[in-house]
């Protein structure tokens, strides 16, 4: 392989690293996003719950009320306990995706402060890079 030819190769191989920089920046961030729209959906999703708690709540003291036997009013109470429940585990999910979310933000954040710098100076230096291997061990 020539002179030429290697630079040729050596300035691809620096672009195509460049270039593999962008997409993980991207990639953190998009997961990001998509975590962060996650939990958002999770809330949404199961906010209706704790309005059918209430209400079966109010008609399991409505029927104590009107003396229904124990065991029904019992088990009306034991579906809005379940109901609640079901909406706290809803909330913790939807508290972990945001934590997630957060973490790849940061993450994003993290690797493009570090490395942006040096993916903006290689891609505007105006000799080709030097062959990946070089930079490989600094």
């Amino acid at each position: 392989m020539g002179e030429l030819e290697r630079s040729e190769t050596a300035a691809a191989v620096g672009v195509l690293d460049v270039v593999a920089y962008g997409i993980v920046v991207l990639q953190l961030a998009l997961a990001g996003a998509k975590l962060r729209r996650l939990g958002e959906q999770v809330r949404s999703a199961y906010s209706y719950v704790e309005g059918c708690s209430a209400s079966v709540d109010r008609l399991a003291d409505a029927m104590a009320a009107l003396d229904v036997d124990p065991d029904t009013v019992s088990e009306h109470r034991e579906a809005a306990a379940v109901m609640r429940r079901a909406l706290a585990e809803a909330e913790r999910m939807a508290a972990v995706a945001e934590d997630l979310a957060l973490g790849f933000a940061n993450a994003s954040a993290t690797h493009e402060a570090e490395y942006g710098p040096v993916a903006e100076a290689a891609r505007a230096m105006p000799v080709p890079m030097a062959d990946a291997r070089f930079y490989g061990n600094r």
